[in-house]
Order: C-alpha cells, then structure tokens, then sequence
C-alpha cells in the first residue's frame, strides 16, 4: 500500500496555487496545437480526481473513460483546453480525454492553449518542489531590484536556502558601493553592477572552459564565492571569474559538474554540495560591519518568511 507521501508525490499541481506562488502578469492565446501529453502535470481543480499521470481516482471517472473509448474509437477526440505556463500544461477541460489518450499509449493530443506569461516559468514536468524553487527565484529577483534592473534574468538554484545566501550577497554588495561612492543607491543600480561585474563575469568565466555543469548557475555561483571566502589566505580574493580558473581550470579539457550523485566529484561537485547556510559571501578583509541606524540605507526585506533561515528572529 502507497503512503501519504508517495501518494502526494503522484498529485496533479493546481492551477490556481501556481499563480498565487509565480504571479503571472499577462497571458495570450496561442490557438489549438499538438502538445506532448507528458507536459501536462497540472489541473484546473480536478487535484482529487486524477493522479499524475492522469489514472482516474474514482469509479465514475471510469465508467465516462469507458464511454468516451465507445465514442471515439478512433481516438479523434475533440481538443482538450488547457493552460500553459512556461513549459508546464494545465488541463481545463478535458482530463478524461488525456486519461484515456495516455492508456492507449499516446504521445501527444490536441490542445487549446492560453499562455500565462510570469516572470519565472516553470519547466517541462514541474512538480511542487520545483514551484516552490521558482516562487523564491521571483521573490529574489524582485527584493534585491534584478526584476527592475535586468528584466528576464534567471538565477536558478537548487535549494531553497540558496535564495537568502544570494540575496545577502546582493545586499552586501550595494553595502560597499554606498560606502565607496558617499550616497545610498537605488536597488536597481546595486542590482545591476552586481549583475554585470560580479555574477555574468562569472558564469562567462564557467562557460569559456566549456564544461558540461549540471549544477544551476546560481547555485555555482555561491559554492566560487565559499571557494574564494575560504581560500582568502592564500589567494588574495581575486575576482571570482579568476577563481572559476583555479578551482575547475585543467587545460581546457572538458569535465561534468553534478550536483550530486555516486562517485568521484569534480571539486565543484563539491563545493555546490556544502552547507547551504555558511556566513556572509565576502572576504575576510572586505566584510560589512553591520550598518547603523543612523543614515543607514534600509535591507531590502524579502516577503515575510519566504527567504528567512531557521532561527532568524522575525525582523530588524
């Protein structure tokens, strides 16, 4: 017998807490068109009358799936409505057609599809894990200004944790701008000279040794910056796209960087591996005493819970 955990694992997401969570702001009709029947893992409130893969939870729904086979034996069936956002489907109408279009073996049906349009998409085959990654990537890139700065940059991770060690790295960053130029500075003007001398510098750093990475950018990005922290001593806390070269650098050679997984790892592998909640992402010699209330440019402060480690008190 299944336990609750499997059987949750098999449920359908529902349309309606994925656009609470990602907050869609635009949608189009993209008209009928062939989709992959694997794409449609979510519902428009039939959560508790399908599995996952669209087996039929009740007798009734049989019984309609028994006579829709009498209908249309030739499995022409009408288009199934359905709601797309990123690469993940949602099925409005139509669950017992997908039902018995996958038992006969299927691989694609006719759908009427309506795109929602939202700042971080879902991937193909999304589960709920992989809305929450994606609702803490929006509320990310909305509090530290990269929504309004770098509109359509994605900074995905694995873990959720990852998100508040990113935001603080954001954060101390503006810290140091402000003191060295004399005045506070606007989120998005911090957000975008981290973006563009700090975080894409580094990746175009990972990207001209040509390595095959299976670990999310942002989450490659933090384990350099705990790379650099910790090897301060020694290196003089080079820029991190000069640490992509003395951590993974082998002569060019191509090597796969997994996030886990058995065996022996790159000492990325590793690295992106770690404790998720190490201290602050920057160098011994350069960290940022904690600023004063007086004049003191206010933390941006993420939605309440969303980007707070265990622990934390529940303010400033």
């Amino acid at each position: 017998m299944e336990g609750p955990r499997s059987r949750r694992g098999e449920r359908l997401l529902e349309l309606d807490e994925v656009e609470r969570r990602l907050k869609p702001f635009g949608r189009r009709y993209l008209g009928v068109r062939e989709i992959p029947l694997d794409a449609l893992v979510g519902t428009d409130g039939r959560v508790n009358a399908f599995t996952r893969d669209f087996r039929p939870l009740h007798a009734f729904s049989r019984d309609r799936m028994r006579s829709l086979a009498g209908a249309f034996a030739d499995g022409a069936f009408p288009p199934i409505v359905t709601v797309k956002l990123g690469e993940t489907y949602f099925v409005i109408e139509g669950h017992h057609r997908s039902a018995l279009a996958r038992r006969r073996g299927a691989e694609m049906i006719d759908a009427d599809v309506t795109e929602l349009i939202a700042r971080v998409p879902l991937a193909a085959g999304a589960d709920m894990l992989e809305v929450v990654l994606r609702e803490l990537e929006r509320i990310f890139l909305e509090d530290s200004g990269l929504a309004e700065a770098r509109p359509g940059l994605r900074v995905p991770v694995s873990r959720p944790a990852h998100y508040l060690e990113l935001l603080e790295n954001v954060q101390i960053h503006g810290f140091h701008m402000m003191r060295g130029r004399g005045h506070v500075l606007e989120d998005a003007e911090i957000a975008a000279d981290w973006s563009d001398s700090i975080y894409a510098p580094t990746l175009a750093a990972i990207d001209q040794l040509r390595l095959d990475r299976e670990v999310p950018s942002g989450g490659l990005f933090l384990a350099l910056h705990r790379h650099r922290r910790d090897a301060f001593p020694s290196t003089g806390c080079p820029h991190l796209a000069q640490t992509v070269v003395s951590v993974i650098g082998d002569g060019g050679r191509r090597r796969r960087l997994r996030a886990s997984g058995p065996g022996p790892r790159a000492p990325l592998d590793r690295l992106a591996a770690s404790s998720p909640l190490e201290g602050p992402l920057v160098c011994p010699s350069v960290a940022a005493p904690a600023p004063s209330r007086a004049g003191a440019r206010p933390r941006a402060r993420p939605a309440p819970g969303a980007l707070r480690r265990r622990g934390d008190p529940p303010g400033d």
